[in-house]
């Protein structure tokens, strides 16, 4: 059953899954924001192509302000192309103190969707720790949020669970880069699917887990920080591939 929370002023309703991470109630703080939506993750098949695939999430804020009043309710997932370890990225965030949520697969009423879902979250997560790289998700809502958006990494204790650290005004980090190579993709409306049924769509010939280009087009930088997200038109491909399509 979902977890009631009391403030003085307010009730909490707690999401039923999210309650590992409610405290004992001697330690309970004022209780956390949450946040359900989907991810868009961008990734290379071989013998399928230019392929994406949905994936249904809860976020759970975890210290600071993360004005999930403001996110988007979809957002597209794409790899950094620069490694960086796992202890180097927590070092990063404990040095610069950016807002922090964690993200988990939502649950879903349909059991073979659920299950899929899971899958799916916890293959990207793993994906991540095997090949020492960070995910990050651009805002593309300039007019609510100016920062570059959510830079998503792996805990080293379970696969079910990311961290995000947020960037609601500011840039990423450098080690969060991207090339400008790359085909481009479709927008979500063309291929976004209900919240009950995960899905996995092909497109084109050849693409891996993408990332952005830039801002502007006209740049010659190979390697360049995109703090709003970018037209469909101008997103590239990344080097990471996926064995679950």
């Amino acid at each position: 059953m979902p977890v009631i929370l009391t403030s003085k002023t307010m009730v909490f309703r707690q999401p039923s899954h999210l309650e590992s991470f409610v405290p004992p109630p001697a330690e309970q703080v004022p209780q956390s924001k949450a946040w359900s939506g989907s991810l868009t993750l961008i990734h290379l098949n071989a013998a399928r192509g230019h392929s994406y695939e949905d994936v249904y999430v809860t976020a759970a804020e975890t210290d600071g302000d993360n004005r999930m009043d403001l996110w988007p309710s979809h957002l597209y997932v794409y790899f950094s192309q620069r490694r960086i370890t796992l202890p180097d990225v927590a070092t990063w965030v404990r040095r610069n103190s950016p807002p922090v949520c964690a993200f988990m697969p939502d649950r879903l009423s349909d059991p073979a969707a659920n299950s899929a879902n899971q899958a799916r979250f916890t293959t990207f997560s793993r994906l991540l720790q095997d090949n020492e790289v960070v995910a990050y998700a651009p805002w593309n809502v300039p007019d609510r949020l100016l920062g570059a958006g959510i830079m998503m990494y792996p805990t080293p204790s379970s696969s079910s669970l990311l961290v995000g650290a947020l960037f609601l005004s500011g840039n990423f980090p450098d080690f969060v880069t991207y090339s400008q190579q790359g085909p481009a993709a479709r927008s979500h409306q063309q291929h976004s699917q209900p919240r009950h049924a995960p899905h996995t769509q092909t497109a084109g010939t050849h693409s891996t887990y993408g990332s952005p280009g830039p801002a502007h087009p006209s740049s010659s930088s190979s390697h360049r920080h995109h703090p709003y997200g970018v037209p469909a038109d101008q997103m590239n491909a990344g080097p990471y591939s996926s064995s679950t399509s």
